[in-house]
């Protein structure tokens, strides 16, 4: 092989690496990262809330029943390290996948402009690594929807696995399948009838863990509309559309880098749509017309639908309250994932495109050098961890002593956990907003505060939650009262208070409560008397049976996908050309 040839092969993989190492570098050193939503513990059960059997939407089902299963032989805290390290890696490698016969400047822009983005950096902030992991997949997700358009045998067991593995959360499901399965069956596949019949009925029986306990959940009807204003997207001092085009306008401004503020933010983000229309044609000569704009379309709606949840925010509302369950994307910006790919992609191509045109080479090189610069420049602080924010802590002991002695001891009863408010700000945790840590950490169910209070430019606002058990015990902190007899009646036999956070509990709420553990950091109470037993809901069993079905037809395909690349590999060491392509 050539020395340029080499050298070719090797950059575009070399600089995917160095770029997720330049984000995540800091989450590798001992610690857990704790950032709202993103919550590890060093040990997770399985729990019906897990499989979406307990009292309040499953909002994070299968993620959290995944995880648990995954952390008996895994350790948490290398499992959040493998996760956060891998995000870059396969949304800058799944590029170069998806754009492998592209010229090399198309595949170093794109790779860089799919793992540095505002969306990226607002998402790894606000913790949602669940829906990230959906995003970086989806390149592989689209590259081997073209596979199997082509008819490339395999190509379809592998996309049903990649739209499992990003189904943890369902905007991660919704994602993969509403991008990457159409393209795969649309008019023109090379796939026989049969196949794409047997790859959509599994690629959405993927989405059946969540789907089915939220459809079944009787809290679906409480989702709260007016949830659509607090989580609309918002502007970024750009105006709502360059906003949304510049792949920002996360709902919470407090993970909102400081560099988008800066007017290189705008320019950029201008800069990357021109690029992108330059690059529409030839990337739809490198995947395919029709692929092309089916992407386009789901771009469009994706971005059409976080406006509006800004400029009309009623409509937005009265959309959510009629559609059955689509209080679960109430966060419209999480819909820019489709737009956010295409841009990169569509502007890789298109300074391909323009960089032909120039014939030395080294000002090809110099052109190209700060056009991938340039986006980095104007989101620097998205290195080093957000600049800090992504910073590995240790949980206090007195977490593991509080989860040993509630998977001890003999008295029944879910925990319910104090101070009455969904987030914690612990010292030993910076101070930074967090998840409250309980739901992950014990052995038993818990009931959390539910409902979110959010500072709008209008004042604060509250979204009320769905969990009825939830709602209360928060009418009994309201009202001044003891909350044992409430927390028996309601199947709750153990109060957590997690010391120093706010608000302060109401000395009252703990009367006739038994002290089990005082500090520090956590206190640890006992419900007298008889606490009612929660029975399982009666759609429990319909949802294990559905889990059990998919996750042994994931099994299934995966032995299939396994078995398939040993004998690949085994016809390659022979000197065979491997399987042909069919139809």
């Amino acid at each position: 092989m050539e020395p340029s040839s080499r050298w070719r092969r090797w950059l575009p993989p070399a600089w995917v690496t160095l770029l997720s190492l330049a984000i995540m570098a800091p989450t590798l050193w001992p610690g857990f990262i704790l950032t709202y939503d993103m919550v590890f513990t060093p040990r997770q059960s399985l729990l019906p809330d897990s499989l979406g059997l307990g009292s309040s939407l499953p909002r994070a089902v299968p993620q959290d029943a995944v995880v648990a299963l995954v952390e008996v032989v895994v350790p948490g805290e290398l499992l959040q390290k493998a996760i956060l390290l891998a995000i870059p890696l396969l949304a800058g490698f799944g590029m170069l996948r998806l754009l492998r016969d592209a010229p090399l400047p198309a595949r170093i822009v794109a790779s860089t402009l799919a793992v540095w983005n505002p969306y990226v950096a607002e998402r790894l902030v606000i913790g949602h690594w669940g829906l990230l992991l959906a995003y970086a997949l989806a390149p592989w997700a689209l590259a081997v929807a073209l596979d199997m358009r082509r008819g490339r045998p395999g190509s379809p067991v592998s996309l049903v696995l990649l739209i499992a593995a990003g189904s943890l959360t369902p905007s991660g499901s919704i994602l993969l399948l509403v991008l990457a399965l159409p393209i795969a069956v649309l008019p023109g596949s090379a796939a026989r009838v049969r196949t794409k019949a047997l790859t959509c009925v599994s690629g959405l029986a993927c989405a059946l863990p969540w789907l089915l306990p939220a459809v079944l959940n009787p809290a679906l009807t409480n989702v709260d509309a007016g949830g659509a204003r607090v989580f609309a997207l918002r502007d970024e001092g750009m105006g709502v559309a360059l906003t949304a085009m510049g792949l920002g306008g996360i709902w919470n401004a407090d993970v909102v880098l400081p560099s988008r503020a800066w007017p290189l933010a705008t320019a950029v983000a201008v800069a990357l749509f021109l690029l992108g229309t330059v690059g529409v044609r030839p990337l739809a000569r490198h995947v395919g017309r029709a692929a092309v704009i089916w992407w386009i379309a789901v771009a469009i709606v994706g971005l059409a639908a976080a406006i509006a949840s800004s400029v009309a925010p009623s409509a937005w509302g009265a959309v959510l309250d009629v559609v059955p369950g689509a209080g679960i994307v109430r966060d419209a910006q999480k819909l820019l994932a489709p737009l956010a790919l295409l841009v990169a992609a569509a502007a890789g191509m298109g300074v391909a495109r323009l960089l032909i045109r120039v014939r030395d080479a080294a000002v090809r090189g110099a052109l190209l050098a700060l056009v991938v610069i340039i986006p980095i420049a104007a989101l620097p602080d998205l290195a080093w961890g957000a600049s800090g924010r992504l910073q590995a802590v240790a949980y206090p002991s007195a977490w593991s002593e509080v989860r040993d002695t509630l998977a001890t001891d003999p008295r029944p009863g879910d925990v319910a956990v104090l101070p009455w408010s969904a987030f914690r700000q612990f010292p030993w945790n910076s101070q930074r907003t967090l998840l409250d840590p309980a739901p992950r950490w014990l052995t038993r169910p818990t009931v959390v505060a539910d409902a979110l209070t959010v500072s709008t430019p209008e004042g604060l606002v509250t979204i009320s939650g769905e969990d009825p058990r939830a709602r209360a015990v928060g009418n009994a902190l309201q009202q001044g009262q003891s909350l044992a007899p409430v927390l028996a009646a309601e199947g709750i036999g153990w109060v957590l208070v997690e010391l120093g956070q706010r608000p302060a509990v109401p000395p009252a709420a703990l009367g006739g409560l038994i002290p089990v553990r005082d500090g520090p950091d956590l206190a640890l109470y006992a419900v007298p008397g008889t606490v009612v037993d929660t029975p399982l809901p009666a759609y429990a069993t319909a949802v294990i049976l559905v889990d059990a079905l998919v996750a042994a037809l994931l099994v299934v395909l995966a032995l299939t996908g396994l078995r398939r690349a040993v004998r690949a590999r085994r016809s390659k060491e022979r000197g065979g050309t491997g399987e042909p392509l069919v139809r």
